[in-house]
């Protein structure tokens, strides 16, 4: 079918539209359409759609609280390594009133952390298994899946 948009000659496909899924009319004429799924499995694949991003996430954030944990524990060691660099301006038996509390924050802080980090690792991880148990389950995004690291084309049936 030809229209005419301009004065420019383009080209349009005819589409058939059944219960909200477009079919293309040359796969029709070759007797490759499939008969369009009910509402049911489609209110299924939009809830595990979800959860699959709503996994995604908070994966997300958790990399945000290691980024935070790595930025903490990384706070410590440059007060500790100033400290040493100035350690010539002063004798540290002047001025231990100062060196303990702000060494016990530095051990506080390092402490925090490593706790922050191990934290978020352990709930990527469990994020992570949760994904693939999903994609376990459904065979379309076990394909999206695949598709998205390279194994088959998007053109392959999965």
């Amino acid at each position: 079918m030809a229209k005419f948009m301009g004065g420019a000659k383009k080209e349009t496909m005819d589409l058939k539209i059944d219960n909200g899924l477009a079919v293309n009319a040359e796969s029709m004429a070759a007797g490759q359409d499939e008969a369009p799924p009910s509402s049911e499995e489609m209110r299924r694949e939009t809830v595990l759609i979800n959860s699959v991003t709503l996994l995604l996430a908070e994966k997300r954030t958790s990399l945000s609280v290691m980024r935070t944990g790595l930025a903490i524990l990384a706070l410590p060691t440059s007060v500790v390594s100033v400290l040493i660099v100035i350690s010539k301006y002063y004798e540290p038996g002047d001025v231990i009133y100062l060196l303990g509390p702000l060494l016990a924050l530095c051990v506080f802080l390092s402490i925090l952390g490593c706790y922050m980090i191990a934290k978020s690792m352990k709930r990527i991880n469990h994020l992570s298994h949760m994904v693939t148990k999903l994609k376990q389950r459904n065979a379309h995004l076990k394909g999206l899946s695949m598709i998205m690291e390279g194994l088959i084309g998007p053109d392959n049936d999965f």
